[in-house]
């Protein structure tokens, strides 16, 4: 899903925003005289984006502006990362999906055209980038969260709805909760244990919001070189409705139920089978799992 323009590629993910940002790319290539001669090309499923988006790399452009969300924003900066092209290629975000969490890390303009024109001519500012390793092989990136626990119940739930809304994420979560059982499971924090017992959720942080717009991490920043680890322990079902809200404003850190530390590396050992872990939104096969930081890895428009 790219055109390419010299230099530059643009990367549309036209089922984001159901359909949103396809639209949004026509409205400002008439606005914008550096669009006008792009070529846009649609691939029907991620593997065929992916194969079309190693052929506009293999050119070396400078630029990759990206219409969609937090999921064609992971497909991108995993590609971009899997070629060694990090510190070569700058990524400009243009928000167009229904959850773009990580334009809100970045402090990207709601606003559309003022989103492109930062995505076009910012200058490169380094962005951390979390990668996720299991011991059974299994590797990839996450640039805004990696979680374990519900959040992998919750991925599930969303990817099943085929038109999403704004509620959507909500009522993903709303339905995870009456599905999830807390797991056992053992965190370790920069080589120290960290934690022992049952989990609702691990979020190790590169960004401060997921799930359409819940603070997991008020305070994490993608450019300072750690992530913001955040532990949720079994909340009592009578207290959950009183608990989400928390999240949403950001305000959950101080109570009883959690934990928060920084760190570079976190290794999580589940002790009993969990749901699949969860990076901006697209699950990877459980297991045990080692998370490390990797400070400026990434070049995202600034």
């Amino acid at each position: 899903m790219f055109a390419r323009v010299g230099g530059l590629v643009v990367f549309v993910n036209e089922n984001s925003g159901r359909g949103r940002a396809r639209w949004l790319l026509d409205r400002l290539r008439e606005r914008e005289a550096r669009l006008h001669h792009a070529v846009v090309v649609s691939a029907p499923t991620a593997a065929t984006a992916r194969a079309e988006l190693d052929r506009a790399l293999d050119a070396g452009p400078e630029r990759v502006v990206i219409f969609g969300g937090d999921g064609t924003t992971h497909l991108v900066a995993n590609k971009v990362l899997d070629r060694g092209q990090g510190a070569d290629v700058t990524l400009g975000l243009v928000p167009a999906g229904t959850g773009s969490d990580f334009a809100r890390a970045l402090h990207i303009p709601r606003v559309v055209f003022r989103a492109m024109t930062r995505a076009l001519d910012g200058t490169p500012a380094p962005v951390d980038a979390l990668r996720v390793v299991t011991d059974d092989g299994a590797s990839g990136y996450a640039v805004n969260v990696a979680s374990a626990g519900i959040s992998g119940l919750v991925d599930e739930e969303v990817n099943a709805i085929r038109r999403r809304g704004t509620i959507s994420y909500l009522a993903a979560t709303l339905r995870a909760l009456n599905r999830y059982r807390n797991v056992p499971c053992r965190v370790t924090v920069d080589g120290e244990r960290w934690h022992e017992g049952p989990m609702l959720l691990l979020a190790v942080a590169n960004g401060r919001c997921f799930g359409n717009g819940m603070r997991i991490a008020p305070h994490a920043s993608p450019h300072d070189g750690l992530a913001d680890v955040v532990l949720v322990g079994p909340v009592p079902r009578s207290q959950l409705p009183f608990r989400l809200p928390q999240i949403y404003l950001g305000t959950h850190l101080s109570t009883r139920f959690v934990r928060y530390q920084q760190a570079r590396v976190v290794r999580l050992e589940p002790l009993a089978p969990l749901p699949p872990l969860d990076l901006d939104g697209e699950t990877m096969t459980a297991g045990a799992v080692t998370i490390t930081v990797e400070p400026g890895a990434l070049r995202f428009a600034g």
